[in-house]
C-alpha cells in the first residue's frame, strides 16, 4: 500500500480554493465576449436544433459522440439560449478540473504539490483557451481529472469507500470519454492509481470501476440505440475516413505557449520518480497515452493539445516535493496565478468581434427562417436557425466527401431555407454550390472579402 499523504491540511485547501478563485475572476468577463473558434458556431446551433425538438444524430448532425452536447443543454435552456449559457457550463466543468487536478496530485504527493498542479493548469494559456471556448475538448480532459482524482480518492479508504469512489472514477472516465474520444488517454493513469493497493483490493476497485463506466456509458448511450450505425458514422467513421486529407496539425505558437508547463513537467518528473512515484507512474502514464493519441490522430488541429497538458499539470506538481521553505511555494503559485492574467490577455485578443454577415441576417431574412451558411456562429448570434444536417459544414465534413453539393442543395430545398450565406470558405469547397445559390436566390449581397448573401 502506498503512503496516503494527510487529507486534512488546511493550507492546500486555501491554496486550491485560490487557484479556482483566480481562474473564476480572469475567465467570467469573457463568457459572452466573441468567438474564438468555428467550432463554437457548430455547437451552438446544434443546441439550438436540439432545443427545437430535433433528434441527435438522425436530424442534428454530430461528429462527436453525445455526452457533450447532453450536457450542455440544460443550462442552454434554462438561460435562454445564448453563447454565454453554453460557454458556463463549459467554464464550471473545467473549474472542476483544476480542483480535481489539484487534489489528485495533493493524493499522491502532498498538499504543496496540489496546489502546484492546480495553479499550473489553471494558468496554462491552451487550457485556458479550452476551459471558455465552446468545445468539447476542455470539458473531456477536466471530466477525465475528476475521474482520476475520485481513483485517488479511494486510496486508503474502508472496501466499501473505496469501492464507491472507484465506481465514481469509472463513471466519470466514461463521460469523459463521451464527451470526446481524447479522454481515453486518461485510462492508464486511472488504472494505475486503482491497481496501488493489496492484490485483492486492487481488483475490487477495477470491477468497481468498470461497473461505473458501464452503467454511465449505458444511461448516454442506450436512448440512442435505434441509431447506433449513424452514430458510429458520424462520430468515428468521419474521421478516420480524414485521416488522408493535407491539413491540420500545431502551430509554432502553440508550441511555444506550451513550453512553460511541459519544462515543469520534466522536472517534476524527475523529482517526483524518486519522493512520489504514483505521482510519476499516473502523470508519465498519461502523457506517453497522451503523445501517442496526437501522434495518431489526423487532421490534427491546435485545440487537440489540451490533452497533454492535464498530465503536464500533475507532473509539474512534483516540484513541491523538493524541500523548500512554505514562503517559496506560495510565491511560486502566486507567479503562476499571475501569468493567468497574460493568459487571459491572449484569449480575450483572439475572441472576435461580430462581422457584417450579422447585421446583414437581421436585415435581409426574418426569425424562424431558416439559412444555410459556413459560419454558423454569425447566424446563431443573428438568431437564425440552421438546418439541423448542416450545423456542421467543417473542411473535414466538405473535403472527406461526407458533404456533397447535391446533398446540401436537396436540404435547402427540403426545408425552404431563406437564404445562403457563404463566409469563411468551407462551402466553397463543394464545387458548384455557390453557382446553383445564385440561381436559387436571385437577390445578391456582397460583404466584402469574398463573403456573400443569397436571399430568395
Amino acid at each position: 500500500m502506498p503512503h496516503v499523504p494527510d487529507r486534512g491540511t488546511r493550507l492546500p485547501l486555501i491554496g486550491l480554493a485560490a487557484a479556482v478563485a483566480v481562474a473564476l475572476v480572469l475567465r467570467a468577463p469573457m463568457l459572452a465576449g466573441g468567438q474564438i473558434d468555428y467550432d463554437e458556431g457548430v455547437y451552438w446551433q446544434s443546441l439550438r436544433a436540439l432545443a427545437a425538438g430535433s433528434p441527435l444524430f438522425t436530424s442534428v448532425y454530430s461528429s462527436q459522440p453525445p455526452a457533450f452536447l447532453l450536457l450542455l443543454l440544460p443550462v442552454h435552456l434554462a438561460l435562454g439560449g445564448s453563447i454565454a449559457a453554453g460557454r458556463l457550463t463549459v467554464l464550471v466543468v473545467a473549474l472542476a478540473g483544476v480542483a480535481a487536478a489539484g487534489r489528485t496530485a495533493w493524493l499522491l504527493a502532498g498538499g504543496r504539490a496540489g496546489v502546484l498542479a492546480a495553479a499550473l493548469l489553471a494558468a496554462d494559456p491552451l487550457f485556458f483557451r479550452q476551459s471558455i471556448a465552446l468545445q468539447a475538448d476542455g470539458p473531456a480532459v477536466a471530466l477525465a481529472l475528476v475521474g482520476v482524482a475520485a481513483a485517488a480518492e479511494s486510496l486508503g479508504r474502508r472496501r466499501r469507500t473505496a469501492a464507491l469512489l472507484a465506481g465514481a472514477a469509472g463513471a466519470a472516465l466514461a463521460v469523459a470519454v463521451l464527451v470526446k474520444l481524447l479522454a481515453v488517454a486518461a485510462l492508464p493513469a486511472a488504472a494505475i492509481v486503482l491497481v496501488a493497493r493489496p492484490r485483492r483490493d486492487a481488483v475490487l476497485a477495477l470491477a468497481a470501476a468498470a461497473l461505473g463506466g458501464v452503467l454511465a456509458a449505458a444511461a448516454i448511450l442506450l436512448p440512442f440505440v435505434g441509431v447506433w450505425p449513424e452514430l458510429w458514422r458520424q462520430a468515428v467513421v468521419l474521421h478516420l475516413g480524414a485521416r488522408a486529407l493535407p491539413f491540420g496539425g500545431l502551430d509554432h505558437d502553440t508550441v511555444v505557449r506550451g513550453l512553460p508547463v511541459a519544462a515543469c513537467a520534466a522536472a517534476g518528473a524527475l523529482v517526483a520518480i524518486r519522493r512520489a512515484p504514483l505521482l510519476a507512474a499516473a502523470g508519465l502514464s498519461w502523457a506517453a497515452a497522451a503523445a501517442l493519441l496526437l501522434a495518431a490522430q489526423h487532421p490534427l488541429w491546435p485545440h487537440h493539445a489540451v490533452v497533454v497538458v492535464a498530465p503536464l499539470a500533475l507532473l509539474g506538481g512534483g516540484l513541491a516535493c523538493l524541500p523548500a521553505p512554505r514562503t517559496a511555494l506560495a510565491a511560486g503559485v502566486a507567479v503562476l496565478l499571475g501569468t493567468s492574467i497574460s493568459s487571459a490577455a491572449l484569449i480575450r485578443s483572439l475572441q472576435q468581434p461580430p462581422g457584417p454577415a450579422v447585421a446583414a441576417l437581421r436585415s435581409y431574412t426574418a426569425p424562424g427562417d431558416l439559412v444555410l451558411t459556413d459560419d454558423q456562429y454569425g447566424a446563431a448570434l443573428a438568431d437564425r436557425a440552421v438546418p439541423p444536417e448542416l450545423v456542421d459544414t467543417s473542411f473535414v465534413r466538405v473535403r472527406s466527401g461526407d458533404l456533397t453539393a447535391e446533398g446540401v442543395e436537396a436540404i435547402a430545398e427540403r426545408d425552404h431555407v431563406r437564404a445562403v450565406l457563404f463566409a469563411t470558405g468551407r462551402l466553397d469547397g463543394l464545387p458548384g454550390l455557390r453557382e446553383w445559390a445564385a440561381r436559387r436566390y436571385p437577390r445578391v449581397v456582397d460583404l466584402g472579402r469574398g463573403r456573400t448573401l443569397y436571399v430568395s
